[in-house]
């Protein structure tokens, strides 16, 4: 079972600057990942191992040429087998093309460290805040470009303008710190930016843990959603069928003339 609950954020001015900060620097990389996806698929909408001479508008040979065919783990996969032993190993090699599809997320995911090279400001963001724009665009972009089981597909994404982008997300949120500080404010410790104050209205139910957090702007101020979870709990949907124990009639006082 999982449940959402969201508090009100009081950071001091330098932690909003910080949180401005990060929140700019997710828009500008949403922006820059989406653009790298546009670009791809202005230029082939075809699988590589398809001639795309048709749509392409670009040289074949510049279509591929910063594309990582392949891409080696760096460190042991966090599924296991039966046996405890990890499904995918430091060292092993993969390849970045699929199907005949480029493989844009895993791409795009293990090229943030070159972000953080050439682009210094990168490096006070937290990395899985990063990763998480990442996911953000694949999501997007998927949604655009995949139909779902009815034939659908959903509106081309859009670039974000400095007031449209209005959260970034902590996706594991497992080992939550909620303390209060020498002021004796509760505050949650969020990495790369500190013990931020709350507004700890109602506390985390008991048997639940939280698995991720997004900081949004609205409005009124700052906020902090909280996605809880308690595996224990089962998630059960009623399905209730008509009978006449739970049917009830609505007289309508309509009367019926019959002319003979």
């Amino acid at each position: 079972m999982q449940l959402t609950y969201k508090y009100r954020l009081k950071p001091t001015k330098a932690q909003l600057a910080t949180i401005v900060a990060h929140l700019e620097l997710c828009r500008r990389q949403y922006n820059y990942r989406l653009g790298e996806r546009f670009r791809w698929w202005s230029a082939t909408r075809t699988p590589v191992n398809a001639c795309p001479l048709i749509v392409s508008i670009v040289p074949v040979e510049e279509i591929y040429q910063n594309i990582p065919l392949t891409r080696v783990q760096t460190r042991d996969g966090r599924k296991k087998d039966e046996s405890g032993n990890p499904l995918t190993k430091k060292g092993d090699v993969f390849s970045n093309i699929e199907g005949g599809y480029v493989q844009w997320q895993t791409i795009q995911l293990a090229d943030i460290k070159n972000t953080k090279k050439l682009f210094p400001d990168y490096k006070v963001l937290d990395s899985q805040v990063l990763q998480d724009v990442v996911n953000r665009v694949e999501t997007s972009f998927s949604n655009f470009t995949t139909p779902d089981k009815n034939g659908n597909r959903r509106g081309q994404p859009k670039f974000k303008g400095l007031h449209y982008y209005k959260s970034f997300t902590y996706p594991q949120l497992d080992n939550l710190d909620i303390v209060k500080d020498e002021q004796n404010r509760i505050c949650i410790r969020l990495a790369k930016i500190g013990q931020v104050p709350m507004v700890f209205h109602r506390p985390i139910p008991t048997g639940f843990k939280v698995k991720m957090g997004s900081v949004i702007r609205e409005p009124d101020g700052w906020y902090i959603s909280l996605t809880l979870e308690d595996k224990t709990v089962p998630v059960t949907v009623a399905e209730i069928q008509p009978t006449d124990e739970n049917t009830v009639g609505i007289d309508l006082g309509i009367t019926v003339r019959i002319v003979g």
